[in-house]
């Protein structure tokens, strides 16, 4: 008896799109899954996706969108009721609403329990020795626990999508956020690891302004980011990290920012600038003002959550703090690339 093609759940699964795949093989592999005796209905249906294939190819410009590793969870209801219920306001409004909404938040055990690692034994210093770039196996998104930059990142990616659309508009949004891909499958040297790198290629895409950059009160450092002396540091399971180039940051130094000599506005993102050789910040967060005080909205490592600390105390108490990174979210950019999104287990 001949079996329903659209019915059968083995090629409902089968079916999926990636940059690379080849057509031929999947009619191949249809050809000789199919328990079929008649020949018409094989070919209505090689016609029907033939037709398939060629719509996707049109509408995504002549290749399929890449597919992207997900891990499972339920955040697509709260995502995108924050995003319904926030898109009329101002996008300074916009950031201060979403970033208060995750408030106390806890913060991402990984990359805690990354960071408790380096502090007790340093990372030797060693040259990666990949030879091929490494690829992306899942987009690291959790509505439950979030660090410094992903918790960032989240704000931004909810605050400048257009439509409450969990999949086609705000997980775009954060691939776009994080990662320099141009809609190519993800890599890890795409991800946008470095802040100062991470800033640039925002306010390229029209996410955000660098207000420190040739402002008068601001300073200018060069450093070629994740490189000490001949090594490789921060990132070494990725030799394709390494800077090419010398990379510009432009930020406030604390005593002026203290002394409020600098531009800052509720809502801006912060990044705390360090001095160490091959690294540019070590920390970022959201600068709020409310209640006639100045507070720093941020996922704290210390306090395993986001919290709201007093933000010139927090300054003052930071002794390795050099000074400010400062950027404005302004959300004009256009729509991201399109990716599509397959459900897996992570460990």
């Amino acid at each position: 008896m001949s079996q329903n093609l659209l019915s059968n759940k083995k090629y409902q699964n089968r079916i999926i799109f990636t940059t690379d795949l080849n057509y031929t093989t999947v009619i191949r592999q249809l050809w000789e899954s199919l328990l079929l005796t008649d020949k018409t209905l094989l070919i209505l249906v090689f016609c029907c996706f033939s037709c398939f294939i060629l719509q996707a190819q049109i509408l995504h410009g002549g290749n399929a969108a890449p597919l992207v590793g997900l891990p499972e969870s339920a955040d697509a209801v709260e995502v995108e009721r924050l995003i319904a219920s926030t898109h009329h306001l101002p996008v300074h409004r916009r950031v201060e609403f979403i970033s208060k909404y995750l408030l106390g938040r806890k913060y991402h055990p990984e990359t805690k329990e990354r960071i408790k690692k380096q502090q007790k034994k340093q990372v030797e210093k060693v040259e990666a020795a990949n030879a091929e770039p490494l690829p992306v196996k899942f987009l690291r998104t959790s509505m439950a626990y979030l660090d410094c930059m992903t918790y960032v990142e989240h704000v931004l990616a909810m605050a400048a999508s257009s439509k409450a659309a969990y999949q086609d508009e705000f997980l775009c949004r954060l691939i776009d956020v994080m990662f320099d891909a141009a809609g190519q499958p993800l890599m890890n040297h795409h991800r946008n690891h470095f802040t100062s790198l991470w800033g640039d290629v925002n306010e390229r895409k029209g996410y955000l302004i660098n207000i420190a950059r040739n402002h008068p009160q601001a300073v200018m450092r060069e450093l070629l980011l994740n490189k000490v002396g001949n090594n490789r540091t921060f990132y070494v399971e990725d030799r394709f990290l390494i800077a090419e180039k010398p990379q510009q940051m432009w930020y406030f130094p604390v005593e002026a920012v203290l002394e409020r000599l600098t531009p800052l506005v509720s809502g801006d993102i912060v990044a705390l600038v360090t001095d160490k050789e091959g690294l540019d910040v070590t920390h970022m967060a959201f600068y709020i003002e409310h209640g006639g005080k100045r507070w720093l909205r941020h996922a704290s490592l210390k306090l395993n959550r986001i919290v709201d600390q007093n933000f010139d105390q927090y300054l003052r108490d930071g002794k390795h703090i050099k000074g400010l990174m400062a950027f404005r979210p302004v959300l004009r950019a256009p729509q991201p690339n399109l990716y599509h999104f397959m459900n897996i287990s992570t460990p």
